[in-house]
C-alpha cells in the first residue's frame, strides 16, 4: 500500500510531530509511505528520520490553485494508493481530480475561538448541510485526534459515519529511558541565600492560539511572589518577535527565557519541574502528553480536548483560557506543593503510558486506510434504464 501524506507545515508543530511519531511505527512497516511537504524545519526532520519526502511549494497555506495542480501532477505521477491530508485543502482536491481515496486528519478545534476569545456559534441547519456535502466530497474517512474533536466534526454536520476518533500517540521509548534531572539554574533569594530554581516551561508554535502572552503575564505574577522561579518557552513561530519585546517591557528577561526551536523534546523535558499548555484551542495537546510521558505535573488550560489528556487533580491542573491571574494560581500551587507535584507526574506518567502511545495509534491509522481501500473495491449497484432514449 502506498499512502502520500500532504502538510504544508514549514515548522514543527502539532502535525509534524504527528507524522514524525506515525511514520516510523512497526505497523507501518510494509507501508510505502511519502510525505509531501515545503522545504523548513519539518522537511529537515523528516529526511533525518528517513522518511522519503517530495518537496512543493504552498508554504504554511491550506489552499491555492497553484498548489493544487502541482499536487495533481506529483500524485499522477506517484499513484498512491491512498492520500493522507493534515490540513491541506488543496490536498483534497488534488486527490479528488486523480480519483484517489482521501483519509483527513483534523488536528485542532473545529470551533476554535477567535482572537478576541470568541467561539463560533453552533452551525445552523444550512451550514451543516453544506459541511456534510463538502466532507463528502473531498475525503473518504476524517480522522479526530481527540473524542472532542469527533463531537465537534459530527456536530458541524458531518456524517458520523466518516469519523474516526485516534487519540495523538508518541513514541513512549525515549522517555522510557530518561529520569527527571533537577535544574541546574542557581537564584539568589532576597535574604541572600541561595536555591534551586523551579523551572517552569512550555514548548509551542509561537502562534496566537498557543496562549504565550498569557503565560508571560501570568509569569510577571508568579516571580513577584516566588522569585526563585523561572520560565523557559521554547519554540519558534510569526509571534516570536512580540513575544520577545513583551518579556522586555515586563521587565523579565532576567525570569523568562525563549530559546527557539528545540530539537531534543525529551531533553528538554526533562530539566523542567513543571508544564504549562495555555493555549487558547487544542485539538488534544500533543505537546501536553510529551510532558506527561516525561512524568511532570501539568498546568493547561480547559479547551478542547485537553481533559481527555489532563485528569483535573490528578495529573495536573485545569484553568480557563486567557486568565493569567488563573494560570499562575495554578503554577504557584504545585510550587509550593512539591508532594503534589510529584505525584500528578506519576499519575501523568502512566496515563500517557496506557493512553497515548504511537504503536496503538498507527494500528488504528492502518485499519482505517484498509476499510478506505475495501469500501473502495466493493462493486456498485448500477440501474439501467428500461427504455431507449429518442435519439
Amino acid at each position: 500500500m502506498k499512502v502520500l501524506h500532504v502538510i504544508t507545515d514549514t515548522n514543527i508543530g502539532g502535525a509534524g510531530r504527528y507524522l514524525l511519531y506515525l511514520l516510523p511505527q512497526p505497523a507501518f512497516r510494509d507501508l510505502d509511505a511519502i510525505v509531501a511537504c515545503p522545504d523548513g524545519e519539518l522537511a529537515v526532520r523528516l529526511e533525518a528520520a528517513g522518511i522519503r519526502r517530495l518537496a512543493i511549494s504552498g508554504k504554511d497555506i491550506s489552499f491555492s490553485p497553484r498548489l493544487t495542480m502541482e499536487l495533481a501532477a506529483l500524485m499522477k505521477e506517484e499513484k498512491p494508493d491512498i492520500v493522507h491530508t493534515h490540513g491541506s485543502l488543496s490536498g483534497r482536491m488534488a486527490a479528488r481530480l486523480r480519483r484517489i481515496p482521501v483519509v483527513y486528519t483534523k488536528h485542532g478545534q473545529v470551533r476554535a475561538p477567535n482572537r478576541s476569545g470568541i467561539v463560533p456559534p453552533p452551525a445552523g441547519p444550512f451550514a451543516r448541510f453544506l459541511n456534510r456535502v463538502a466532507a463528502r466530497l473531498l475525503s473518504d474517512r476524517v480522522i479526530a485526534v481527540s473524542e472532542r474533536v469527533r463531537r465537534e466534526l459530527e456536530e458541524s454536520g458531518i456524517n458520523p459515519a466518516m469519523v474516526t476518533a485516534i487519540p495523538n500517540g508518541i513514541d513512549l521509548r525515549p522517555y522510557r529511558q530518561r529520569t527527571r534531572r533537577p535544574s541546574k539554574v542557581q537564584v539568589d533569594d532576597p535574604d541572600g541565600t541561595e536555591r534551586r530554581s523551579f523551572l517552569i516551561g512550555t514548548l509551542a508554535r509561537l502562534s496566537p492560539e498557543k496562549g504565550i502572552d498569557t503565560l508571560i503575564d501570568a509569569a510577571k505574577i508568579v516571580v513577584t511572589s516566588y522569585p526563585s522561579a523561572r520560565f523557559v518557552i521554547a519554540g519558534a513561530g510569526p509571534l516570536e518577535a512580540d513575544l520577545n519585546k513583551k518579556v522586555r517591557d515586563l521587565r523579565l528577561e532576567s525570569y523568562v527565557r525563549m530559546p527557539g526551536f528545540i530539537d531534543d523534546v525529551p531533553g528538554f523535558l526533562s530539566g523542567l519541574d513543571l508544564y504549562v499548555l495555555p493555549s487558547h484551542a487544542e485539538g488534544i495537546g500533543l505537546a501536553v502528553i510529551e510532558a506527561m510521558a516525561a512524568g511532570l505535573p501539568v498546568v493547561a488550560t480547559r479547551v478542547g480536548g485537553v481533559p481527555e489528556a489532563v485528569i483535573d487533580g490528578v495529573t495536573g491542573l485545569l484553568v480557563p483560557p486567557r486568565q493569567p491571574k488563573a494560570l499562575a494560581q495554578a503554577i504557584v500551587r504545585l510550587l509550593v506543593d512539591p508532594d503534589l507535584a510529584r505525584s500528578m507526574g506519576a499519575s501523568g506518567r502512566e496515563r500517557a503510558e496506557a493512553m497515548f502511545d504511537a504503536k496503538a495509534a498507527a494500528e488504528k491509522t492502518l485499519e482505517v486506510y484498509k476499510d478506505v481501500l475495501a469500501s473502495k473495491a466493493k462493486p456498485r449497484l448500477r440501474i439501467r434504464p428500461r427504455f431507449r432514449w429518442p435519439f
